[in-house]
């Protein structure tokens, strides 16, 4: 299991990005009353799903052109 600080290094983002991420669902995790963590094996079948093709994330479709994909929804995409 990994803290939001390993993920974020592995991501090579920032750990507050990590955690606006589990807020709004869109990386899979575990809470363990206030702790959140990650599976290593999860978090890169996440990447691979949203690399390897098209994907329904919240209802919407993602770009299966990796060039096109954003792990942060804009504003539009938010409604």
């Amino acid at each position: 299991m990994m803290i939001a600080r390993e993920v974020a290094s592995y991501l090579r983002c920032s750990p507050s990005t990590v955690r606006r991420m589990v807020r709004r669902g869109l990386i899979p995790h575990y809470r363990l009353g206030k702790l959140v963590r990650f599976r290593l094996s999860e978090i890169e079948r996440w990447l691979a799903l949203h690399h390897e093709g098209s994907v329904l994330l919240r209802g919407r479709a993602v770009a299966s052109n990796p060039a096109q994909l954003s792990l942060f929804p804009t504003k539009k995409e938010n409604g």
